[in-house]
């Protein structure tokens, strides 16, 4: 009967081994083996196996393959993550598998090297013209606290400037600051984490902008506006513009104008018109400042008159007198006179305009005379100066679609231009007492008197010492009047 025991003992015993295969060894997946410039929390990788209960992992480190003295870590997942490894540091690391029933052979050994040093990314290596402030980037590192990036002017980093500073771990970029104008830097960046620090990257080189570009107005220009419109290309990472203008190139007595860092055009008070200035534009940063050269630019002198064309003939009895416009001025004033010395001109006061095309002013009704040449000319007045006289131009009318020439609204004045006497008719034969006025152009009376009329006419009416100019002359007799123009030309 024991031995009937035995056997079916050793029975089970060889069914159970049976079913209990031993456990598979695991396949690592990552790193690749011989993997350079891992991150110092690099992800071992590999994949599961089935085993039975209580399984898990056991992972192994080492400085060498031989795992003389491993670091051992325990894990249920298939990876695991390390951290603060040594940087540019070469280890090895193999896996087994552990359960209720055994233990798996030990995993291929593989092997992987940390990252030496960051790679940077931008600006490329030396790049030009950049802003003072410019933006530099490198390449993210899992697995670190910060990175430390230095700036210097020479590529030995031991200048009396160089500097360093620092981000988060998490963070790749950062803005400089009050870089030099016009010179080159060199700059780098290392990882650091809590237990070692990364070799300093392969350095770069870029260089600030030295030059203001895109500067307006063009030097020696003429003929400006007496707002003046500054113009310059945008520079970042600025406090603020400071725009210097003098009537010397010394700029012993110049008007100084701060600008905002964010703007890229500028219009200072109104200038004085002719003159001839100087200036420079300063960009300006808590370590440097940034100086333009100094350029010149003369203001327009006076109106520059369009039409109608100086000598010009059979112009309208109502025209547009025409100039071309300046921006900046507040209002234009225009003399018209019957001689070219301008004695007794009227004068007209005109707004200006901010429409396109010329400014214009078109002569009121009953002014003009078919018979007279008309002088005239405009000057431009700013809110801090007046411009010198255009050029003085003439033009003779044409009586256009107007009654016989000899008489305007019944009345012929000759002779015309009148001097000292003129005599006064009447289209209608009236006789007895009228009334003779004459106004000058801004409403004034210059003379009023009393005469007689005979068949419609009035001879040798006095002028006096009236000046050369236009007038109106109305005349007034029983249940009527009337009205025309006078010029008077000595």
């Amino acid at each position: 009967m024991k031995k009937i025991y035995l056997s079916v003992f050793a029975s089970l015993a060889f069914l159970l081994a049976m079913a209990s295969p031993d456990i598979y060894t695991p396949e690592l997946v990552a790193p690749g083996n011989n993997a350079a410039g891992s991150a110092p929390n690099v992800l071992l990788d590999w994949n599961a196996v089935t085993g039975q209960l209580g399984l898990h992992y056991e992972v192994q480190l080492s400085n060498d393959n031989s795992f003389a003295t491993p670091l051992t870590f325990s894990t249920e997942l298939s990876s695991y993550r390390m951290s603060d490894l040594f940087f540019s540091q070469q280890y090895f690391w193999r896996v087994r598998a552990i359960d209720n029933q055994g233990t798996s052979e030990w995993s291929e050994i593989r092997s992987f090297t940390v990252i030496v040093k960051p790679v940077l990314s931008s600006p490329v290596d030396d790049v030009k013209k950049v802003a003072p402030n410019v933006k530099i980037r490198w390449a993210a590192i899992g697995g670190l606290t910060h990175y430390d990036y230095q700036i210097d002017t020479i590529e030995s980093f031991d200048s009396p400037y160089s500097h360093i500073g620092t981000t988060l771990g998490n963070v790749i970029e950062t803005n400089t600051s009050s870089l030099f104008f016009g010179k080159k830097h060199y700059w780098r960046v290392r990882a650091r984490h809590a237990i070692d620090t990364s070799e300093w990257s392969v350095a770069r080189s870029l260089t600030v902008i030295g030059i203001f570009e895109n500067l307006k107005p063009d030097n020696n220009a003429n003929n400006l506006s007496p707002d003046v419109l500054f113009e310059w290309k945008r520079i970042d990472g600025l406090e603020k513009f400071e725009i210097s203008i003098a009537t010397d190139n010394q700029f012993e007595l110049s008007e100084i104008y701060s600008v905002a860092k964010n703007l890229t055009e500028f219009i200072p008070d109104t200038l004085l018109f002719g003159t001839h200035y100087f200036w420079k534009i300063e960009a300006i940063h808590s370590g440097d400042t940034l100086t333009s050269e100094t350029r010149a630019f003369t203001t327009v002198d006076k109106v520059s008159l369009n039409s109608p064309e100086n000598n010009a003939t059979n112009v309208d009895l109502v025209p547009f007198l025409k100039w071309i416009k300046i921006s900046g001025v507040l209002s234009y004033r225009l003399e018209l006179a019957s001689n070219a010395a301008m004695t007794g001109a009227v004068t007209y006061s005109i707004n200006a305009t901010t429409d396109a095309g010329p400014e214009e002013f078109k002569i009121p009704i009953h002014v003009l005379d078919s018979a007279g040449t008309y002088y005239w000319r405009v000057l431009a007045i700013s809110s801090s100066d007046t411009s010198n006289w255009s050029d003085t131009w003439n033009f003779r009318c044409a009586a256009v679609g107007v009654e016989e020439p000899a008489f305007r609204n019944g009345l012929r004045i000759y002779p015309s231009p009148a001097t000292e006497v003129i005599s006064i008719q009447m289209k209608s034969g009236v006789n007895g007492k009228a009334t003779v006025t004459l106004f000058d152009l801004l409403g004034k009376v210059r003379i009023e008197r009393e005469v007689q009329m005979v068949n419609g006419t009035i001879n040798n009416f006095q002028l006096g010492s009236l000046p050369n100019g236009i007038y109106m002359l109305r005349l007034d007799y029983p249940g009527n009047s009337v009205t025309s123009k006078l010029i008077i030309r000595k």
